[in-house]
């Protein structure tokens, strides 16, 4: 905790926050996630303030994190004005939110950690949600798919089979078998595209329909993909992008995310 303690607080009440509010967070943070590796805490604030539940800053930092299936290869976080229940938390009971609070964070993840989180259900849902959500916002794409790789890929209820994803220069791929129950493409989609981020949109610029991963680096190779091309998608108004930057090696991304009770 802070080294700034408040002069007119109880000393009872400062060693009793002093040992069971980190042990509460701590223990907090990690039922959040399924692994957490090197989890640094630090928690900042006058006793005066934290004895009324008010936490005026949280800083977390780890290492190889997995947050719902997907794995995050460093993680670096503040939060702050956090509202909790102190008073139930001293009697012993879980630490729980009571209100919105932001978060400022910078979050890693490798090549690997995005594979190796495809078979989380979060990855998943949100990769074909971005999919149907390119079907149902760009209307000309319909066709240029249907004349491609015919029908199924259209279907309301397709899923991703064998998935992969791969990482450029500011540019990402992803590679996918469209699937419907009882029936799975004899050939995968295979989309790259370069990607900014700006608040809450992510751009597309220059995507194209690729024959292999491996062409994504290539701008001589692949088809442009006209009506895609600007095209953005919005995350929601919690999140909030100051930075994206892609490497063959990672992914790193930095902003702003509104934490709900």
């Amino acid at each position: 905790m802070g080294e700034n303690a408040d002069s007119h607080s109880s000393a009872g009440g400062s060693r009793l926050i002093g040992r069971v509010l980190p042990v509460a967070v701590r223990l907090w943070l990690l039922s959040q996630v399924e692994q957490a590796d090197d989890l640094s805490l630090q928690l900042e604030g006058r006793d005066r303030d934290i004895l009324t539940g008010y936490l005026p800053k949280v800083t977390v930092s780890a290492e190889q994190a997995v947050y719902r299936g997907i794995r995050l290869g460093q993680v670096q976080l503040s939060a702050m004005d956090i509202r909790i229940n102190l008073g139930q938390v001293i009697r012993g009971k879980p630490l729980r939110l009571l209100r919105k609070f932001p978060v400022l964070g910078k979050v890693a993840l490798t090549a690997d950690d995005l594979n190796a989180s495809l078979v989380s259900p979060l990855l998943a849902e949100g990769l074909e949600n971005f999919w149907k959500s390119l079907l149902r916002q760009t209307p000309a794409l319909v066709p240029i798919v249907a004349a491609r790789y015919g029908q199924l890929p259209l279907q309301s209820d397709m899923s991703f089979g064998r998935s992969q994803i791969c990482l450029g220069d500011q540019s990402l791929g992803l590679s996918f078998y469209p699937q419907v129950p009882g029936e799975t493409a004899a050939n995968p989609i295979i989309l790259g595209t370069q990607l900014t981020a700006s608040e809450n949109l992510l751009r597309l610029e220059s995507p194209r329909w690729l024959e292999t991963l491996d062409d994504l680096n290539n701008p001589a190779k692949g088809v442009l993909i006209k009506p895609l091309d600007g095209f953005q998608w919005n995350l929601g108004k919690d999140v909030q992008l100051t930075r994206l930057t892609l490497s063959p090696q990672q992914l790193v991304c930095q902003g702003k995310l509104s934490v709900n009770p």
